[in-house]
């Protein structure tokens, strides 16, 4: 068994077609150039990849291989168990017994099989299904002026098999697995060497193809593999950091047989869930993995559905990674290195606003939207402005798919990475638990500040929608309970009982509280474009007043919920009287301040979220190229020296 250590990135094919004429690459030996082959074998319910398991034929014009790969610990997929060796007896597009045998006995497809039960001839409760003649060959497909391998000489089997496979199994398992998809592609394959350490880059321009119903299925492959031959991974990130300063190079967890699963199920590609709750004993340099490599996995699969589909749902998750993201780096920031935090907050500021635009316009439109559908007299008037708000979202849409596609966002991709990788170490035990106690007792704090703040309103008559100075302070308390919301549900599980109760209550209250105030909001935006525009819409105007007033009231009982919990608390058990920890730089305002000034001869949702760390709101072709002053203009040797490697 072999560790393999590779980052996979992906590229267009315009900057494939550049790529290889980087100085980098061009200083090294001449490339290798290969064409390859590569058929998948799984059952028929695909239980293999549910299993995280790869099971290969490849096919290079002079050798036929045998690779079986397992899913690896990390959310990046950088460090994995592979098997590999020549085939004994796999042709024509399909496994050889003998193959599988040694399948079954060296490699984790044996503890599989042992698991699922399903080689067993005797009690096999899968049925055996052969190939249909629609699937792919080797054989059938390779270039009739190619002349076939000759024969390779097989590996020695010398061991007997060990008690535990039984007679058989591998015939059992033969009729099981078939060849269900494949890869072709050409390779251009450089070897470097590298401070300290060797690599193998590998550029891959192709296709992935399946068949469904009798029907060729394909999508393009195009990506970079950067494999560490010798070394430490981390030089991997220092070599990947360098080339993509002067390419957009995405790091991708998504590898070819994830892309080809995509493809014969006619699903998009599967983004990684939310990672677990935390064992109280975890530590801080696992924290900061689990929420920063799933985050960087998360924004990869989202921003390429992003770059090849105009989803609403897409963006408004993509600006909840970057939430959570920008949450946590409020908790890490102490314990990063000092470069690093300041850069990530500008990068993060950046994508925010940028995904903010489109989905504050999404939520606009679908808000006009249930309004017509409601409200017959007020429906040609919501489709005027909703016009409007659809040209300024298309704008907003092309700069977004531009940056999702850009360079700058591919570096952002690999200091998350890398960050998640190895930046954090040695925080001694306890640090994590310690790190939430003071991060939830300030955002606690905030949140009971903020709603003394609006205690005499809430508690008043309300006849009229709130004026600029009480929509301000309303826009901070939904901010406080948003900030609240996220500090629960990350780490709450890491206190005592009584505390993690207490915080769980408070963060469900801030929940509801943050509900009831982002409809308010939303209404209240649209209502600003008509004042500012004098828009004659009385119908439109009375329907959305009505609708940020209900939102009040219901925001008004859940504050006075909150208000009498909070009363009736005392501090937490378990969090000791710790001082309050100090905000850092951009965490006055994950949003920008509500009811920013509109934009002149366009509607409100035209501007910009503008905060005093915010830069204007690009255009497409400027989206991807123009930064703040700390962010994109990093030198190249800055993230080898924010986190050198161990």
């Amino acid at each position: 068994m072999a560790l393999e250590r590779e980052l996979k990135l992906r590229l267009s094919h315009a900057v494939a077609q550049a790529l290889p004429e980087h100085p980098l690459l061009r200083l090294g030996a001449a490339p290798r150039r290969r064409s390859l082959h590569t058929l998948y074998f799984d059952t028929e319910a695909l239980e293999l990849g549910a299993a995280g398991l790869v099971l290969r034929l490849r096919d290079s014009g002079d050798a036929r291989l045998i690779t079986v790969k397992a899913r690896g610990a990390d959310a990046l997929g950088a460090a994995r168990r592979e098997w590999e060796w020549q085939a004994l007896d796999s042709a024509s597009g399909r496994l050889g017994p003998r193959d599988l045998e040694q399948a079954l006995r060296s490699t984790a497809l044996g503890a599989w099989a042992a698991a699922a039960d399903c080689c067993n001839p005797a009690g096999s409760p899968h049925r055996a299904t052969a190939p249909s003649s629609g699937e792919p060959s080797l054989d059938a497909a390779a270039s009739p002026r190619r002349p076939r391998p000759a024969p390779i000489s097989p590996i020695s089997r010398r061991q007997p098999p060990p008690p535990t496979v039984a007679e058989g199994a591998a015939q059992a398992l033969q009729g099981l697995l078939a060849p269900r998809f494949q890869t072709r592609f050409e390779r251009c394959a450089w070897i470097l060497d590298w401070p300290g350490a060797r690599f193998e880059v590998a550029l891959d321009r192709g296709a992935c193809l399946a068949w469904r119903d009798g029907v060729e299925l394909r999508a393009p492959l195009c990506e970079l593999e950067i494999e560490v031959l010798d070394g430490e991974l981390a030089h991997a990130w220092d070599l990947a950091w360098t080339l993509a300063q002067d390419h957009a190079l995405l790091l991708s967890p998504i590898d070819k047989a994830r892309r080809a699963v995509a493809l014969l199920r006619g699903e998009r590609l599967p983004v990684l869930p939310e990672p677990g709750a935390l064992a109280q004993d975890a530590s801080l340099e696992q924290a900061a993995r689990a929420w920063l490599q799933v985050a960087c996995a998360q924004l990869a699969v989202w921003a390429e559905r992003i770059a090849e589909d105009d989803d609403a749902h897409d963006i408004h998750q993509f600006r909840v990674v970057l939430r959570r993201l920008r949450t946590a780096l409020r908790w890490l920031a102490p314990h990063l290195p000092r470069d690093a935090a300041p850069w990530l907050r500008g990068e993060l500021r950046w994508a925010h606003q940028l995904a903010g635009l489109v989905r504050d316009a999404d939520v606009a439109l679908q808000r006009l939207r249930d309004v017509g559908a409601a409200n017959a007299r007020a429906a040609a008037q919501a489709r005027r402005l909703a016009a409007d708000i659809e040209r300024a979202r298309t704008r907003h849409r092309s700069a977004m798919q531009a940056y999702a596609q850009s360079a700058r966002f591919g570096r952002l991709l690999l200091a998350l990475g890398r960050c998640g990788e190895c930046a954090i170490a040695g925080a001694g035990s306890g640090a994590l638990r310690r790190m939430a106690q003071r991060a939830l007792r300030r955002d606690r704090r905030a949140w009971r500040d903020a709603l003394g703040d609006c205690e005499a309103w809430f508690g008043a008559a309300q006849p009229e929608l709130p004026r600029l100075r009480q929509a301000l302070r309303l826009h901070r308390l939904r901010i406080a309970s948003k900030r609240l919301r996220l500090s629960a549900e990350r780490m709450a599980g890491l206190l005592p009982h009584k505390a993690r109760q207490r915080f769980a209550h408070a963060g469900k209250l801030a929940t509801a509280l943050q509900g009831h105030l982002g409809d308010w909001h939303d209404a209240e935006r649209l209502l600003q474009v008509l004042r500012e525009r004098a828009a004659a819409a009385p119908q439109l105007r009375r329907e959305l007043e009505q609708q940020a007033r209900a939102s009040l009231r219901q925001a008004g009982h859940s504050a006075r919920q909150a208000l009498a919990g909070e009363r009736r608390d005392q501090p937490p058990a378990g969090v000791p009287a710790a001082p309050v920890v100090p905000a850092a730089p951009d965490a006055a305002a994950p949003e920008a301040a509500a009811l920013p000034e509109p934009a002149a001869g366009g509607p409100e949702l035209d501007a910009p979220r503008v905060d005093a760390h915010s830069v204007e709101a690009p255009d497409a072709a400027e989206a991807s190229t123009q930064a703040p002053s700390a962010a994109a203009a990093m030198p190249v040797s800055t993230l080898a020296a924010m986190y050198p490697a161990r």
